[in-house]
């Protein structure tokens, strides 16, 4: 449509074409410095859009217009010489007009002849510039200012020996002649351009509108043949507005560009951060597998090697039994049972502890808190103790009526094993006790026995899981299960355990749990648990 207007309004302005104006060198000069801007800036542009990943068209279109640039400071030294020489003179006859048609309709001539180029350069060529970029701009470049160099040595070094197209400032017929074929030229220029047009990109079609420009400053000098008229001036005014036009219809296209860049770097960005927010999310997944593989291969190793000994002994005894019933005493043979029955309660241990941190180990531990006395968790406690060792045991109930806020089935577990460890590993007497801290917001628990105690350097890993400290003599006799239960049981309850020395010999091991207060409430919860207690 622009380029249709122009050709419009050059033909409204041919019947008034040949009207005389002033001369203004001034303007002149304003001419050649804001197209020759114009013109290089748009070559910037193009030449940016092919490094960028352009194509070979758009490296062509820049080169036109660097010749259009570069072609402009000749005909600029020419035309100031042509002011100063008068217009007799070589410059004004010979070489302003020769360097005006190398410039203005040159140009239209160098696009169809690149996009010819372009179109018909080998495959082998091709590839090379579109890999080695910045290679294949300045190549264009150089070929680009050794043509310019070669016309203007042409028309200026052969200037006795080419036509005159002026003659005191009127066109001759040979001028006349070649602003035809420029014409012509032109307009053939354009249709090549033009074909296709839809299919190349944006930055590809405004150059029709510079070739359009050319074409109407055609007809005005068929119209003004002389210097300084109105279709002189208006030629001139034609092709700069032109010329501004399509650096502004450039700079828009590379500002859309850049808005669509920017808002691909954004979501570049936002598929990034998801991307490693899944990648996060799959390397805590692949650590919790890696975990859970590494607990699981810990469970079945420490399985293997602590259900051997109970095992052993329990395959010796029935052996012995099997064999040697006759010959060993009643006494003999309720001890070989009760060996028996021992590494069977040892076994049951380990099953009903692994069946527990089955439960606890993949994810947290559901706990269903209720207000427990302390004197009904202790009570439970000592009654599932056998007779032998029961009467080893001492229980301080604590502050009557105090209880503690907490899974009744949890606390039985981890006072449980206090109490079984103690019995186990201590020759003498073991005192169960309770007590409220100092603040009295809290519940403490302990197990005192009268044993070895732990060696120091193993207390730091006491609650660890599957660790067990040495007995004297090297002997194990469990699968260090228990401890590390009730360490998360305990938490689980908001609680705490820990082992305290006993001076001069023994351990403590005490139970934190949140005390609870008494209330309306509180007693229900409570009818509720002693009617749990015995399904769990």
């Amino acid at each position: 449509m622009y380029a249709a207007t122009v050709i419009a309004v050059a033909l409204v302005v041919v019947p008034i074409a040949d009207h005389r104006l002033a001369v203004h060198p001034n303007l002149m000069i304003a001419f050649f410095v804001l197209m020759a801007a114009a013109d290089l800036l748009t070559a910037h542009l193009l030449v940016q859009q092919f490094l960028a990943g352009g194509r070979l068209a758009t490296l062509g279109l820049s080169s036109a217009y660097l010749y259009s640039t570069l072609m402009m400071v000749p005909y600029a030294v020419v035309f100031t010489g042509m002011q100063r020489s008068g217009a007799g003179s070589v410059w004004a006859e010979v070489c302003s007009p020769w360097l005006s048609l190398a410039l203005f309709w040159g140009f239209p001539v160098v696009v169809a002849a690149q996009q010819g180029v372009v179109a018909a350069l080998p495959a082998r060529l091709g590839g090379p510039a579109r890999t080695r970029r910045r290679a294949a701009a300045a190549v264009a470049a150089g070929a680009v200012l050794a043509l310019v160099v070669v016309v203007t040595s042409l028309v200026v070094g052969a200037a006795d020996r080419l036509p005159r197209l002026y003659q005191s400032g009127t066109q001759t017929p040979a001028g006349r002649w070649m602003v035809w074929a420029a014409l012509l030229t032109t307009a053939a220029s354009l249709l090549v351009v033009s074909r296709d047009l839809r299919r190349r990109p944006a930055v590809e079609r405004w150059v029709v509108v510079a070739i359009s420009s050319s074409l109407a400053t055609a007809i005005l000098y068929l119209a003004a043949p002389y210097r300084y008229t109105l279709g002189f001036y208006a030629a001139r005014v034609t092709l700069l507005i032109s010329s501004g036009v399509v650096l502004l219809a450039l700079l828009a296209e590379t500002a859309n560009l850049y808005r669509r860049l920017s808002r691909a770097h954004e979501d570049l960005d936002r598929a990034h951060r998801e991307l490693s927010c899944r990648a996060e999310h799959l390397a805590t997944a692949n650590r919790d597998l890696e975990a859970a593989g590494s607990w699981k291969s810990d469970v079945i190793a420490t399985l293997t090697h602590e259900i051997n000994q109970p095992l052993a002994v329990i395959s010796a005894y029935s052996e012995e039994l099997t064999q040697e019933w006759a010959a060993i005493t009643d006494d003999e043979r309720r001890a070989a049972v009760q060996a028996l029955g021992n590494r069977v309660n040892q076994l049951l241990d380990m099953a009903a502890h692994l069946l527990v941190l089955c439960r606890a180990e993949p994810g947290e531990i559901h706990t269903q808190p209720v207000v427990l006395p302390i004197e009904q968790a202790m009570i439970r406690v000592t009654d599932n103790l056998t007779k032998q060792a029961r009467v080893r045991v001492s229980v301080s109930y604590g502050p009557p009526g105090t209880a503690v806020w907490a899974d009744p089935v949890h606390t039985h577990e981890v006072l449980t094993n206090f109490v079984t460890n103690a019995v186990k590993y201590s020759p003498g007497d073991i005192h169960v006790s309770a007590a409220l801290n100092d603040t009295g917001s809290d519940v403490l628990f302990a197990v005192t026995d009268e044993g070895n105690g732990v060696p120091p350097d193993f207390v730091e890993h006491l609650f660890d899981r599957f660790t067990q400290a040495e007995q004297p003599g090297g002997a194990r006799t469990g699968a260090g299960f228990g401890l590390y239960l009730s360490r998360l049981l305990a938490e689980a309850n908001d609680g705490q355990v820990w082992y305290e020395d006993v001076v001069p010999h023994g351990s403590r091991f005490v139970l934190r749990l949140p005390c609870a207060q008494r209330s309306p409430e509180a007693e229900a919860s409570l009818d509720l648990a002693h009617r749990e207690l015995p399904s769990r």
